[in-house]
């Protein structure tokens, strides 16, 4: 059975990004290559590997015990959108955007439409 190394004492960055995953949660692109067995059986504890090559972090092997792809990719898709938004919430709270009023937001929006108006009649 492989070894698996102790735990990193990873800390939550600052600028926002999450922390890195623990030690124990990586496999390298040789691990994967040379040893799979040991990769499945690490992913039948049900917990995702971090796939890392060159020392830097390239992908997520996330394990899906019923074997639904699509919805394990979708759900995946809908965490990132999530996390976009969370970053939009956050920069617009520190640039001060949150202290719009309603009259700012309504007159940016229609700022926005005519552009998009403009842009699809010149298209055309």
């Amino acid at each position: 059975m492989a070894k698996i190394p102790r735990k990193s004492r990873a800390k939550k960055r600052s600028s926002g990004k999450p922390a890195e995953p623990l030690a124990g949660d990586r496999v390298t692109y040789r691990e994967l290559r040379n040893t799979p067995g040991q990769v499945w059986e690490r992913l039948a504890l049900d917990r995702p590997l971090t796939l890392v090559a060159d020392g830097q972090a390239k992908a997520l092997l996330i394990p899906i015990p019923d074997g639904d792809a699509a919805t394990a990719q979708e759900a995946y898709l809908r965490g990132r959108a999530l996390l976009a938004v969370r970053r939009i919430q956050d920069d617009a709270r520190r640039g001060r955007k949150s202290a719009m009023t309603l009259d700012e937001i309504n007159r940016v929006i229609r700022e926005a439409r005519r552009e998009l108006s403009d842009k699809d009649s010149s298209t055309k």
